[in-house]
């Protein structure tokens, strides 16, 4: 009984798809960027409650659009910060009077940083990239007294950030750079804005 002749094609078949195997990897290159924006939320921090009948957001910033700054580029800006702490965290529990939370400021710049030259600047993976944010901001209240006349309080604060990348960072590290920024910009916000608001407005909190 005559035995098939075993091809000779396995062989080369392996070898090819061994060779290939590190070109494909190398073609793959980093995973597209996230989706995802960046998070920020104070629904578990406590409301502060304030004896006035309603609460509204302005904004006296509009982005440039154009560079260094990028805030328009990104779905959860210092400004959106801004209206959501006002949204979580301010509560009106009067019937009289108003607070407003104005945005004066809510820029977000990205430079680009000098490589330095050498080995260090060859072989280094240096720093590319500086994010910087910043959101300045006023509570205002306004509330009609017992004498007929107007009481007024306010707070205002004015918070940066700061965040680097290095050079061989992917899409998704940066993201996680500017998402990491927008926390700690936002809990900043919130740490001295709470503080000035207890300081400076303790006649109208409950």
């Amino acid at each position: 009984m005559n035995r098939p002749e075993r091809s000779g094609s396995f062989l080369p078949r392996a070898l090819c798809l061994a060779l290939l195997l590190p070109f494909l990897a190398a073609c793959a290159g980093d995973p597209p960027p996230s989706t995802r924006p960046a998070s920020v939320s104070f629904e578990a921090r406590p409301a502060l409650r304030i004896d006035i009948a309603n609460v509204t957001t302005d904004s006296r910033f509009n982005s440039s659009g154009r560079e260094p700054y990028v805030e328009h580029l990104h779905k959860v800006t210092p400004s959106t910060i801004a209206r959501g702490w006002a949204d979580a965290r301010l509560v009106a529990s009067g019937n009289r009077g108003t607070a407003v939370l104005t945005v004066l400021d809510g820029t977000v710049t990205q430079e680009r940083l000098e490589k330095k030259g050498g080995l260090t600047g060859l072989f280094g993976d240096q720093l590319d990239t500086r994010l910087k944010a910043r959101l300045k901001a006023r509570l205002a209240v306004e509330r009609p007294t017992p004498d007929g006349g107007l009481g007024t309080w306010s707070a205002e604060v004015d918070v940066t950030a700061e965040r680097t990348v290095l050079e061989s960072a992917s899409l998704n590290e940066r993201d996680a750079a500017y998402a990491a920024l927008m926390q700690a910009l936002a809990a900043k916000f919130d740490t001295e804005l709470t503080a000035e608001v207890e300081l400076s407005m303790e006649p109208v909190l409950r």
